[in-house]
C-alpha cells in the first residue's frame, strides 16, 4: 500500500474489518462472546456448525483481531479482544432498529421503501442478530 494516502489505506482496513464480520455466523459467534470468554464446543453446539466449518469462521476472526483464544483446564475457550467489539455490535444493532422503524413508518405512511430494505417481517429471530433477511419461504 505504499503509493496510497493514508485515508484510503484505513479505508481498505475498515473494509476489511467489515468483511471479516460480514457473515451470519461470524455475527453470532461475535454476539455470543458479548457477555465473555465461551468454549469451543459451546460455540459449535449453539452456532450448529461442523467443528471444521467454525473452525474456519473462528480464523478469520482471529486475524482480524477481533477474538483471542485461551485454554483453562484442557478446554479452548475464545473471547472478544476489546470492548470496542461489542460497541460495533451494538452500533449496528442500533442502526438496524432505525432502518427498520424507517421502512415501517414509510410502509405505513405509504411512501416507498428504500431499494433493497428488508421489512421487519422479513427477519426471523435467527436472521435478526445477523441482519440477515429470511429466505423467502421462512418469511410467511
Amino acid at each position: 500500500m505504499g503509493d496510497m494516502p493514508d485515508g484510503v489505506i484505513h479505508t481498505e482496513v475498515k473494509a476489511d474489518l467489515f468483511k471479516s464480520m460480514g457473515h451470519p455466523a461470524r455475527i453470532l459467534v461475535l454476539e455470543m462472546l458479548v457477555s465473555g470468554p465461551v468454549t469451543v464446543s459451546n460455540l459449535r453446539d449453539c452456532t450448529g456448525l461442523e467443528a471444521s466449518n467454525l473452525s474456519q469462521h473462528l480464523g478469520i476472526l482471529r486475524r482480524q483481531r477481533l477474538i483471542v483464544p485461551s485454554r483453562k483446564d484442557g478446554r479452548l475457550f475464545y473471547e472478544l479482544t476489546s470492548p470496542e467489539v461489542r460497541h460495533v455490535l451494538e452500533a449496528a444493532r442500533g442502526l438496524l432498529g432505525t432502518i427498520l422503524d424507517g421502512g415501517l413508518q414509510q410502509q405505513n405512511g405509504g411512501s416507498d421503501d428504500a431499494p433493497g430494505a428488508a421489512p421487519a417481517s422479513a427477519l426471523t429471530p435467527a436472521t435478526q442478530a445477523a441482519g440477515q433477511p429470511a429466505p423467502a419461504s421462512a418469511r410467511f
